[in-house]
C-alpha cells in the first residue's frame, strides 16, 4: 500500500468524524470519533472545549486539523493538531496528538474490532502566567463494529492517562480518562454518544509558591468531570408546496441534512483550590454545521392522485426506487422481487465493496460523493473493470484492473438487466436468497412476511425478538411461518408493519407495490427518528 497523505482543513470536518472515517478507507460510513476524547466539539470551521486544569472551567476555542496517512502494514496514523485561547486571548492551548490505528477483520468480515493509541504527543497550556507542559501521555481506545446491509452499530471504550508538569518544578497534574461510546450510521443518518470521565489530581512540588493572582499551585486539589457528548447527522424528508397555480407540478420532496455536536460537562472541582469546599456546575455547548438541501424528482404517475399510498410512492420515486418515473405505477399490483430488491437497495442504502448504493449515498465527509439520485459508481469503461476497496475520502475507487466481467449467479437474470446491481448486491447481503442456487425468480411475487423479514434482517435487529415464540397481535398470528415469527415481532414493534383494519397481518398475502412502498417508507422514518430518539436524545436526557 502505498504512502496516502491528506491534509484535511476543518471545513472538510463535519463534527470530528472526519478522522475516524479515513481512517477506514475501505468502508464508506464512519465510526468512532477520536477528536472528543479531549472532551470538545466542532463544526466544519471551529472547535471549543472546557478546560479544567487549573481546577476551574476555562473555555478554550479555535481552530483545528486533521492529518491522516497510510501506516506500516495495515495501521493508519491520525493526527489531529488544536489551537485555542480564550475569549481574553491571553490564555492559550497548543496540542498535536497522533493516533495508530489498526484493524482485525472476523473471519466473515461482518464484524471488526478497531484499536487505537497515542503515538507521539505535544500539549502546552498557558493561563494566567502558569504553565502546564504535557510530560505523558498514553491512552488506549478499542471499539467494535457489527457490519449490517443498512445499519453498522458500534461501541467502544478507552482508558488513558495524562501528566503535566506545572510551571516546570511547582506541581503536577494527573489526569486519568476513561470512556465508552456507542453509536450508528446508516445512509439517512449517524448518532455516536460517548461518555467520559476525566479525574484530576494535583500536588505541589517542592518549588510551588503563593501567586497574587491565578491558580495556587501550594495547594493539592483533586475533583472530577464527567462528560456526555453527542454527535449527529440527520436527513429528513419535507413536502415543499409550490405557490403558484400554473405549474406543471405542485411540489416534491426535500432532503434537509445538518450535522450537530453537543456536550454536557459535569464537573466537581475545589473552590478556589480549597479541596474541602467545593464548586458543582455543569456547562453545555453545541455546534451545527450549516445545512445541505437537495430536492428530490418528483414522479408523474397517473393512478396514485388520492390513493393512501400517495405520498410514500411518491417520496420512493425521488430517491429512484421504480424503475419507471411516469405513467401507470400499479399500486394495487403485486410487486416482483426484481422491483422490490431494486427498491429496498435505493431507498435503504446497502453497502457494496465499490462504495454506496441507493439512491442516498451518505455524503457527509466524503466531498465527492454524488448528490441524492446518482450512483456512486465509476462510468463504464470500453472493457469491464474491477475496482479496488472504496475510498471514502475521494468518493472514488483506488486502482482499477482489467478482468472480465463477472458472471451472473444466476441463469434468469443478465448482468444487463435492469435492476441486477441491486438484486446481486441484495443477494450478496443476505437480504434475500433465490429460490434455488441457480435461480432468483426476479419477476416471482413477494409475501408480506417475506417483505418484512427483508427489511428486519438488512437492520440487523432480529435478535431484539424475546426467545421462543412470541406472541403477535395479530388474529391470524398463527398463520406466521415459523421462520418470520421472530422478524415480524420486531416488525411491529419497530412500527415497520400493522395488521389491517381488522387486525389481520395476512402474512401469506402477496405484497403490493403500494403496500411495499408504505413498508420501506415506515422503515425509513425509523432509521430517522427513532433510533435518533434511542440513541441521542434518551441519553442525553432530551425531551
Amino acid at each position: 500500500m502505498g504512502k496516502l497523505s491528506r491534509c484535511i482543513g476543518s471545513a472538510m470536518i463535519l463534527l470530528g468524524f472526519t478522522a475516524s472515517i479515513l481512517v477506514s478507507p475501505s468502508t464508506a460510513r464512519a465510526e468512532s470519533s477520536n477528536l472528543t476524547i479531549e472532551g470538545g466539539v466542532s463544526n466544519e470551521y471551529d472547535y471549543s472545549e472546557y478546560v479544567f486544569v487549573t481546577g476551574e472551567p476555562i473555555l478554550m476555542k479555535g481552530t483545528f486539523k486533521v492529518t491522516v496517512s497510510a501506516g506500516r502494514g495495515d495501521t493508519t496514523t491520525t493526527k489531529i493538531t488544536y489551537t485555542l485561547a480564550d475569549d481574553t486571548g491571553k490564555n492559550k492551548l497548543s496540542r498535536s496528538t497522533t493516533f495508530v490505528e489498526m484493524s482485525a477483520n472476523r473471519e466473515d468480515k461482518n464484524q471488526v474490532v478497531r484499536t487505537s493509541q497515542v503515538d507521539k504527543f505535544s500539549e502546552s497550556i498557558q493561563i494566567d502566567g502558569v504553565k502546564y507542559k504535557l510530560e505523558d501521555y498514553r491512552l488506549n481506545k478499542s471499539t467494535l463494529m457489527d457490519r449490517h446491509p443498512v445499519v453498522d452499530y458500534y461501541s467502544g471504550n478507552w482508558e488513558g492517562r495524562k501528566i503535566y508538569s506545572v510551571n516546570k518544578t511547582a506541581g503536577r497534574l494527573t489526569v486519568d480518562i476513561s470512556g465508552n461510546t456507542v453509536g450508528y450510521d446508516h445512509n439517512w443518518g449517524r448518532s455516536e454518544t460517548q461518555r467520559m470521565t476525566q479525574i484530576l489530581q494535583y500536588s505541589p512540588g517542592s518549588s510551588s509558591t503563593a501567586a497574587a493572582s491565578g491558580p495556587d499551585l501550594t495547594r493539592s486539589w483533586d475533583g472530577q468531570v464527567d462528560f456526555t457528548i453527542n454527535l449527529s447527522t440527520d436527513r429528513n424528508l419535507s413536502y415543499q408546496y409550490n405557490d403558484p397555480v400554473n405549474i406543471s407540478f405542485d411540489g416534491g420532496y426535500l432532503i434537509h441534512e445538518q450535522g450537530s455536536s453537543t456536550i454536557i460537562a459535569k464537573y466537581d472541582l475545589p473552590y478556589r483550590w480549597n479541596n474541602s469546599d467545593r464548586d458543582r456546575g455543569e456547562k453545555q455547548w453545541s455546534w451545527l454545521t450549516t445545512p445541505k438541501v437537495h430536492r428530490m424528482f418528483v414522479p408523474n404517475y397517473e393512478d396514485i392522485r388520492n390513493h393512501w399510498a400517495e405520498r410514500d410512492i411518491q417520496r420512493l420515486a425521488g430517491v429512484k426506487a421504480w424503475e419507471m418515473q411516469q405513467g401507470y405505477f400499479g399500486p394495487s399490483q403485486p410487486i416482483t422481487r426484481l422491483d422490490f430488491a431494486r427498491a429496498f437497495v435505493q431507498t435503504l442504502g446497502v453497502i457494496s465493496p465499490d462504495g454506496p448504493q441507493g439512491m442516498i449515498a451518505y455524503t457527509a465527509g466524503y466531498p465527492n460523493l454524488p448528490p441524492p439520485g446518482e450512483k456512486a459508481t465509476a462510468k463504464k469503461p470500453t472493457a469491464s473493470m474491477n475496482t479496488s476497496a472504496y475510498n471514502g475520502a475521494t468518493g472514488t475507487p483506488r486502482s482499477r484492473t482489467k478482468t472480465a466481467p463477472p458472471p451472473s449467479p444466476f441463469a434468469d437474470i443478465t448482468p444487463t438487466a435492469s435492476g441486477y446491481d441491486e438484486v446481486k448486491l441484495a443477494v450478496e447481503k443476505g437480504i434475500l436468497t433465490g429460490v434455488s442456487s441457480t435461480r432468483f425468480d426476479p419477476y416471482g411475487l413477494l409475501t408480506r412476511e417475506q417483505a418484512a423479514t427483508a427489511i428486519v434482517r438488512g437492520l440487523g435487529l432480529a435478535t431484539l425478538a424475546p426467545s421462543g415464540a412470541p406472541p403477535l397481535p395479530f388474529y391470524d398470528d398463527r398463520d406466521i411461518s415459523p421462520w418470520a415469527r421472530d422478524s415480524i415481532y420486531v416488525a411491529q414493534e419497530l412500527g415497520i408493519i400493522s395488521g389491517d383494519a381488522y387486525g389481520y397481518f395476512r402474512p401469506g398475502e402477496t405484497l403490493t407495490r403500494a403496500e411495499a412502498a408504505a413498508m420501506l417508507v415506515r422503515a425509513v422514518d425509523f432509521l430517522q427518528h427513532t433510533m435518533k430518539q434511542d440513541y441521542r436524545d434518551r441519553l442525553l436526557n432530551m425531551n
